[in-house]
């Protein structure tokens, strides 16, 4: 029976949620341990920083626990990051087992696996409200990959997704790395960003304004996190819109700025679409660095669920197809 540890990393865990969450995990047939911590609330997050920290290091080192799954994200990950390095250079470097996770857990994904050498998978969380509910063929894959079986089913394997540049002409082959793109970016400059390696960059977001994606990924640009990215591969952008900015309208006199709120007013520009951030900023980078883009993959905040291993070696190929080469965690 696969041996599940539960730590919270980032927000305040909600009770109810997490509890319908665990016992969705124990009935099918993982034996789980909740590391006391999860239940903490300090400032923004599930404990203060060096109570989140020590209990990722407690299960890390635990020879009884197999995988590590994150209860939930939010925010407060990235500030654990010195304190793991101060707590490796205490204890050694954990033995390698699976952290599962995703959202604010993209920063400690990239950190084990560089600094650790652990395997990841970018999977749902057990606090969130529909874990137990999500799509049979995301939450079999999911339970398959945690419990590593030889086959299976992976829910994007036979979606080929849609290419906003021009496709490689020949099948790009190499580590996919990434996870959500605002926890990404926030790598950039630091010592915990990813080594500059040829890979295929894996991105996906929630709830964030056009403007917001159009200023993340120029940072990534300008900040050398692309120069050796062979391809991106785009997962759902949740809710993610552009906001619609507007200005007095024509003909107005200028009484109307003593009480602008009540003035008649007009769109200041278009308000844009996914497909027009996609060529607008996405397809504009990959043809200014030569770099494949694709969109489609099933994975991320939803509507879309399935899992990814991060860090493990994938084919992409020019008809769309992904195709997973050597996960070393699988049997």
């Amino acid at each position: 029976m696969t041996r599940v540890g539960i730590v919270a990393l980032s927000s305040v865990v909600p009770p109810v949620e997490f509890q319908i969450g665990v016992e969705f995990l124990r009935s099918q047939g993982l034996n789980v341990r909740v590391h006391p911590q999860v239940h903490s609330q300090h400032w923004l997050h599930a404990g203060r920083d060096e109570v989140r920290a020590a209990a990722l290091m407690e299960l890390a080192t635990d020879p009884t626990i197999d995988v590590i799954w994150c209860a939930r994200g939010g925010y407060g990950a990235a500030k654990l990051l010195p304190l793991l390095d101060r707590l490796t250079a205490e204890q050694g470097v954990p033995p390698p087992k699976l952290l599962v996770g995703y959202s604010d857990v993209t920063v400690i994904h990239e950190y084990v696996r560089n600094r650790w050498r652990w395997h990841t998978l970018h999977a749902a969380m057990p606090a969130a409200v529909n874990f137990s509910l999500l799509p049979g063929a995301d939450w079999s894959a999911t339970l398959a990959a945690v419990t590593r079986d030889r086959t299976i089913a992976w829910p994007w394997q036979n979606r080929p997704l849609h290419w906003v540049t021009a496709p490689p002409v020949e099948p790009i082959e190499a580590a996919l790395i990434g996870g959500n793109l605002s926890l990404w970016q926030t790598l950039a400059g630091t010592p915990y960003a990813p080594p500059r390696r040829p890979h295929i960059l894996f991105l996906e977001d929630l709830a964030e304004e056009f403007y917001r994606i159009d200023r993340m990924m120029t940072h990534l640009e300008q900040s050398g996190l692309l120069d050796a990215c062979a391809a991106i591969v785009l997962g759902d952008f949740t809710d993610c819109d552009d906001e619609a900015q507007t200005c007095l309208a024509a003909g107005t006199d200028e009484t109307a700025i003593k009480d602008p709120a009540k003035a008649p007013r007009q769109p200041l520009r278009p308000t844009y679409s996914m497909p027009d951030l996609f060529a607008e900023v996405f397809a504009t980078i990959g043809a200014r660095r030569l770099i494949p883009i694709a969109t489609g993959l099933p994975v991320g905040h939803g509507p879309n669920f399935a899992p990814l291993p991060l860090g493990a070696r994938y084919r992409l190929s020019a008809d769309g197809t992904l195709a997973l080469v050597k996960w070393d965690w699988q049997r």
